[in-house]
């Protein structure tokens, strides 16, 4: 995650703030704090938790670094990060999605083509006989999507991979498969994980491919809501009215719109998630910040 923002560690105009990592322990503040006290550039620090009062769930490190996590965050000039809250925290804050993890394709494919109707790569849990989570970023909600794709569909037309791929420790070749199948996909499943907005999002824009996902925009910051809320970049499903398998079976039958999505999240992918792009971004913020 820290590799795919090493963009804005070489701008002499900029201050950028070490990550704040689960591991970290108070020495860890303190010596973060003081980088930003010294400062006299501008300081930037990549937030990747959901929740500006209480990150403990991306957070996974000791409850007692919450408080001195939201001071240290406040502290910056600027937060950026892929599923910043919509509403509190700092006053400056630039929505950037996960860059992706896998090249990007330079054109929208054609989506006729595809052998595989949805994909998706990932944990997940078996619900059980639980009712699907309040919490979409529970593994078992996630089941319970998986469940569903698995039933309605054709056993030849989804693929489902209980497996991350995109792990620092990911087999070289495991990774090429997951691009394969990517690329035989015209849908890509994009539910929540520890936070709203994930790789796999900015991995199905890459490859021109329709990124399933609930409409993370009315629950996170993201670039171009609007574009969200019209349905031009994602298919988007409804968590409480669980109808996921209805938005498949529309999109499936509708290839002119499957294809003006692809395209459109293929656009939107390449202005958001490019990290050279993502940069310009960021200078465009600090020039309005600094007048």
């Amino acid at each position: 995650m820290q590799s795919s923002f090493s963009f804005v560690t070489g701008k002499p105009d900029v201050c950028l703030l070490p990550m704040p990592k689960w591991t970290w322990t108070g020495r860890d503040f303190e010596a973060a704090e003081r980088v930003a006290a010294a400062s006299e550039l501008p300081t930037v620090v990549y937030y990747p938790f959901d929740s500006w009062d209480d990150p403990a769930r991306g957070w996974w490190g000791p409850r007692q670094w919450a408080e001195p996590l939201h001071r240290y965050v406040l502290r910056a000039d600027i937060v950026a990060g892929p599923s910043l809250p919509v509403s509190g925290g700092p006053h400056d804050v630039i929505p950037l999605p996960y860059p992706p993890l896998v090249r990007r394709l330079p054109a929208p494919p054609d989506l006729t083509a595809a052998a595989i109707d949805v994909h998706f790569a990932g944990f997940f849990r078996e619900p059980g006989w639980a009712p699907p989570s309040a919490d979409t970023r529970d593994r078992r909600y996630r089941g319970h999507l998986v469940r569903q794709l698995q039933a309605a569909l054709p056993p030849g037309r989804v693929r489902i991979r209980k497996a991350a791929y995109w792990n620092d420790g990911a087999p070289a070749n495991l990774r090429r498969r997951y691009v394969r199948e990517l690329d035989r996909s015209a849908i890509v499943l994009a539910p929540a994980g520890n936070g709203y907005l994930t790789f796999r999002h900015a991995d199905a824009w890459a490859r021109g491919r329709v990124a399933l996902s609930e409409p993370v925009h009315r629950l996170v910051q993201v670039p171009e809501p609007a574009s969200w809320e019209s349905g031009d970049v994602c298919l988007t499903y409804d968590p409480a009215a669980d109808d996921i398998i209805e938005v498949v079976e529309r999109g499936l039958e509708d290839p002119a719109r499957l294809a003006d999505i692809a395209a459109s999240g293929w656009r939107y992918g390449r202005r958001w998630t490019d990290p050279a792009r993502q940069a310009r971004h960021l200078a465009d913020a600090l020039r309005a910040r600094l007048g």
